[in-house]
């Protein structure tokens, strides 16, 4: 029996985009907050990471991911693209209101998946 995955069809996903980059340049000249990151998002990416600026990737797909469209990043190792998806979650983690704390449990996690 041969299963051929590739027939089947491919769903169009309302309010998505598709980013495309075939610039040799890596870092773009905006800052993470600049692309709309919370401040406190944006010095620990600066100091604990040592972030100074985004990549290109990141500075396409994170105000993409901001505004809850869905984005597929498809782009070199190394790019960015761990960062460009986890940076508004960590995001919308910090900006929620009342402040997530540890004591919390799992809501942290259910916000995640419902965002």
């Amino acid at each position: 029996m041969e299963l051929n995955l590739n027939k089947r069809k491919k769903q169009k996903i309302e309010n998505s985009t598709t980013i495309k980059n075939s610039n040799s340049e890596v870092f773009a000249s905006c800052s993470f907050q600049s692309l709309g990151l919370h401040p406190t998002l944006c010095d620990q990416l600066k100091e604990r990471l040592g972030f100074e600026a985004p990549t290109l990737v990141q500075a396409q797909a994170i105000p993409v991911v901001l505004s809850g469209r869905h984005v597929l990043v498809n782009a070199a190792t190394g790019t960015g693209k761990t960062v460009a998806y986890l940076a508004p979650v960590i995001h919308q983690l910090q900006k929620s209101d009342p402040r997530i704390q540890r004591t919390d449990g799992t809501f942290g996690t259910s916000h995640i998946c419902l965002s």
